[in-house]
């Protein structure tokens, strides 16, 4: 039986982020879940509570920091994950870092609306979005010239992001799906928040609402305040950069308390599934056009494995999937161009591991980008093909890859560096080393056909005196 039942509780707080907020409590049979702050305000969490929390031998508590992938707030994107989690003992907060305009609780799995199929563009949609984002930049009274110019810059840049989102949009409804625009627009109001954020401003709200709600906690149950939890730190995607980069951050912490929350929240291992190594690649190329254009703070101040992976000092598990478009495997095993390391070379820990899960194209198994996430039906499949990957549930990427690799690691002691031969794979395949892959010779004929005649064109213009 479900219930829900408010919660009033004073948390003492560094940022006042969540304090004097009031906590939702839904009991389930086995759990609880506690949930504060909105998702509008990048304040939201959610915290799952055993009801018979596991405890190892030494009596030690077990807490998963949960980190959601770009634009993925809601906990309904990773549900069955969450809930297993909490089922085995383990308590789970789920900070929703990111400003959005998703709902709190969505009702019955809530859907966005299919209203309207034969509408080329939903006018009202793309109108109201421009208005919200004219009136975000206006926020307050122009009093200076220069705040004038500026504003006004950022219109014009707004207007041609906008102008490119709507061309995008109409041609989707042409050559796709018409319904699909309806939910691109509602994607894009999520990543237009992100445009006034850096980076840096996630990782705050994700470090401040966990310590927040970890207060909570502690203050209501004197068994858990007493005792010592040992902290593990998940992400997927964008979420899997933020918690790689957790204990860079916490170095940095400027609070005055900084020992006590460095000592806290300091990772006993991290794993991630297909993380992007900053926090641009790994956000699809059309919505990064987008950012670009607008010059946003996402884009001026990207994070960076590069940097905050100098400081890991835990065993770190990354779990790929071969198939991601979005964020390529040779994106974190491959040196660039101007570059001797990889990605990966960066993080500095001795015991770290990357593992690449393989797509059986014939048995309709594909290791994409969203492998980790078990849930996509709140937006429509034919956005989410290009998003990533489309998910209806937990399939067996998800159970007998991502789900038992972060619980070995948890419960059993098992370095994430070596786990390759503790998975129970039935299913699907799962590598340290990808398999090199045939020659695409259709493609490479193609671009030599291409790149002859080109050529070709050029030396006959030239010849011509025409260049």
């Amino acid at each position: 039986m479900v219930k829900s039942m408010p919660l009033k509780i004073d948390i003492p707080s560094q940022n006042d982020l969540l304090k004097n907020t009031e906590w939702d409590c839904e009991e389930k049979s086995n759990y609880k879940i506690y949930q504060s702050g909105s998702h509008i305000n990048s304040n939201f969490i959610q915290v799952y509570v055993p009801n018979h929390p596991y405890r190892d031998e030494k009596g030690k508590t077990k807490a998963v920091i949960y980190m959601h992938g770009f634009a993925l707030c809601m906990p309904m994107f990773y549900e069955q994950h969450l809930e297993k989690l909490v089922e085995k003992g383990y308590y789970v907060l789920f900070p929703g870092f990111q400003k959005s305009d998703y709902p709190e609780k969505p009702k019955n799995h809530e859907k966005i609306s299919d209203k309207n199929q034969t509408e080329l563009v939903n006018w009202s949609a793309i109108i109201e979005f421009i208005q919200e984002t004219f009136k975000h930049l206006s926020k307050g009274k122009v009093r200076s010239v220069l705040r004038k110019i500026i504003v006004t810059a950022i219109r014009i840049r707004l207007f041609l992001a906008i102008s490119l989102i709507i061309g995008l949009i109409s041609l989707t409804y042409y050559f796709v799906d018409r319904r699909y625009g309806r939910h691109l627009i509602k994607l894009i109001r999520t990543v237009r928040y992100s445009l006034f954020q850096s980076p840096s401003q996630w990782m705050e709200k994700a470090m401040t609402t966990t310590d927040d709600a970890w207060e909570m906690l502690c203050k209501n149950d004197s068994q858990l305040a007493a005792s010592k939890t040992d902290f593990y730190l998940f992400g997927h995607s964008l979420g899997g950069l933020l918690a790689l980069s957790w204990i860079y951050y916490l170095k940095q912490e400027k609070n005055p308390d900084k020992t006590q929350l460095t000592s806290k929240f300091y990772p006993q291992q991290i794993i991630v599934s297909d993380p992007a190594p900053n926090t641009i690649l790994g956000i699809p190329k059309t919505v990064t056009l987008v950012l670009q254009l607008l010059n946003s703070r996402l884009t001026r101040g990207a994070i960076d494995i590069k940097k905050t992976g100098l400081d890991i000092d835990v065993p770190v598990a990354i779990l790929h999937g071969d198939d991601d478009k979005l964020v390529k495997p040779a994106a974190w095993n491959k040196a660039g161009l101007f570059s001797k390391k990889s990605n990966f070379d960066y993080i500095a820990s001795a015991d770290k591991k990357i593992y690449f899960s393989l797509s059986d194209k014939q048995k309709h198994l594909f290791a994409c980008h969203n492998q980790a996430v078990t849930n996509t039906t709140y937006f429509k499949d034919a956005l989410f093909k290009k998003f990533g990957g489309v998910k209806h549930g937990g399939n067996a990427y998800n159970n007998e890859y991502i789900w038992p690799g972060l619980n070995l690691v948890i419960e059993d002691q098992v370095k994430a560096s070596e786990l390759l031969d503790k998975f129970h794979l039935k299913t699907i395949k799962v590598v340290d080393k990808l398999p090199k892959k045939p020659l695409k010779i259709k493609r490479i004929l193609i671009t030599v056909l291409s790149m002859m005649a080109l050529s070709g064109l050029g030396y006959f213009l030239w010849n011509q005196a025409m260049i």
